[in-house]
């Protein structure tokens, strides 16, 4: 009997802490949110959903940020993978930054996934360790698509950015310098892919150093094209480009003109560019909730 009796006290007490806990977590206009073996220093709130229906993660009087890292303590150099939010602090320059460090580790990578619950997991995005990013869809800039390298002629002061050559093809493009024969002919010779990759080539001939008429004698054919000039030994700059023709680009396709979907006709990509504000914007359409809407006469129009 007392066997039983103690049973059903620590059951009763286990409930209560069970309710109590619960209350806790479900108010969320307290200050503290508990967890088992945690410390809560400062004051982390579960907010009410607002006026967009969003419950967030409050850091309240929390000026430096927030960080989850899985090392005994967060040095430079931690020993473990940490995840790092930056908020208005003014003592460091990483307002607004998020960044995720690897630890002592440098072998780490960051990797999107999707599964369905017939199919097993697909890798969808890779970001590596060395900075290689390998993506299975397409690849959408709003902005330009450009390289950037410390100036050649000014490193240390200096920039330079090159934007991407764009096409409403799929193009690939090769080039090179070739030099006709006593005869006035050269054949010219491409990898061995370039047949198997590519359909309608195009080409393009510029004499160089003397007068001199040039022509494409004979068009690509088992990788190869010929060159014929009216003189002889002359230098020739050739181009020929194709359109992209391998099995993945003849399934997938490239549409240059598109219809906007329905929900999304009447709002921009870049909004601001058309004389619009964010509210117009492609992003603020595709999740209002996670934006702050605007007040009529207080020129809240854009993101937080």
């Amino acid at each position: 009997m007392k066997e039983q009796m103690k049973r059903r006290g620590l059951m009763a007490g286990v409930a209560a802490l069970a309710v109590a806990l619960a209350a806790k977590f479900t108010d969320r206009g307290t200050d503290e949110a508990l967890a088992a073996n945690q410390t809560v220093d400062g004051n982390l709130l579960f907010t009410d959903p607002g006026l967009n229906g969003v419950r967030d993660l409050q850091l309240v009087n929390n000026d430096a940020g927030f960080r989850m890292y899985t090392a005994p303590s967060l040095t430079v150099n931690p020993l473990g993978a940490a995840i790092q939010f930056w908020g208005t602090a003014v003592t460091v320059p990483l307002q607004g930054q998020a960044y995720i460090d690897t630890g002592a580790h440098n072998n780490a990578g960051i990797f999107f996934r999707t599964a369905t619950a017939v199919q097993s997991i697909t890798e969808q995005v890779r970001i590596e360790s060395n900075g290689n990013v390998t993506m299975q869809g397409n690849l959408s800039v709003v902005g330009t698509k450009a390289f950037v390298i410390d100036h050649p002629l000014d490193p240390e002061n200096k920039y330079l950015y090159h934007s991407a050559v764009e096409a409403p093809e799929q193009l690939n493009v090769y080039r090179g310098l070739a030099t006709t024969g006593a005869n006035g002919e050269v054949d010219v010779r491409l990898p061995e892919y370039v047949s198997a990759l590519n359909r309608d080539f195009l080409y393009q001939l510029t004499v160089l150093g003397e007068f001199a008429q040039a022509i494409v004698s004979g068009e690509l054919r088992n990788n190869q094209f010929s060159i014929k000039t009216d003189k002889p030994h002359v230098r020739v700059s050739w181009q020929v480009s194709g359109v992209r023709n391998d099995a993945v680009a003849r399934q997938n396709g490239f549409q240059p003109e598109q219809v906007k979907p329905d929900h999304e006709r009447g709002y921009y990509l870049n909004p601001r560019a058309h004389g619009h504000p964010e509210t117009k914007g492609i992003v603020w359409q595709r999740a209002p909730e996670r934006f702050v809407k605007a007040t009529p006469g207080n020129g809240s129009d854009r993101a937080p």
